[in-house]
């Protein structure tokens, strides 16, 4: 299978269940709606709400180039020596991103300590995945040869890991435990 069919399946498939995982969790738990926020209250909900926006943004400026504008088997290298690497590193990313709902609301309705550290841990994977996908679209500048659609990649990806990192594995995740 060619790597941007790959990335695009993975796209799809795991876009898909991030997204249908937490409108899904929302409309079956509307009573967990609330707590999900944890601590976070009046004008921080604003900015996490936008900073969330501008993250989707992110990601999908960085779909779109890595889709339309690169040479994802340049992606390649002794470390990822394949052509999915990008893909896979993204599958990572996607599987983790659409545990941490569920998991959490387990661990709401549950009070078992294992779906918390599930919840948690997918998190800190995202950011961690998050951050691989940037180092590598950093690292293979060949991959994208147009500087314009480099820094839109590099500049939609690390908002996405920043954010995934600051407001949720730094700002919520204490904020939540702390509520």
């Amino acid at each position: 299978m060619s790597a941007p069919i790959s990335f695009l399946i993975v796209n799809l498939i795991g876009g898909t269940a991030v997204l249908g995982g937490y409108l899904i969790c929302l409309y079956m738990f509307p009573d967990q709606r609330e707590t999900l926020w944890g601590a976070v209250q009046g004008g921080w909900r604003s900015v996490f709400a936008v900073s969330m926006l501008i993250a989707a943004a992110g990601y999908l400026a960085f779909l779109y180039v890595i889709l339309f504008k690169s040479n994802p088997v340049e992606f390649s290298s002794r470390f990822l020596d394949t052509k999915h690497a990008i893909s896979i590193i993204c599958m990572i990313f996607l599987i983790s991103a659409a545990t941490w709902m569920p998991a959490t609301i387990t661990y709401l309705k549950t009070s078992n300590s294992i779906w918390w550290i599930i919840g948690v841990t997918s998190l800190w994977i995202t950011v961690i995945s998050l951050f691989a996908a940037t180092t590598v679209v950093m690292a293979f500048p060949l991959a994208i040869p147009s500087a314009f659609y480099r820094i839109l990649a590099i500049s939609g990806i690390s908002y996405i890991t920043f954010h995934c990192l600051v407001f949720d594995a730094i700002i919520w995740y204490p904020d939540f435990i702390y509520r």
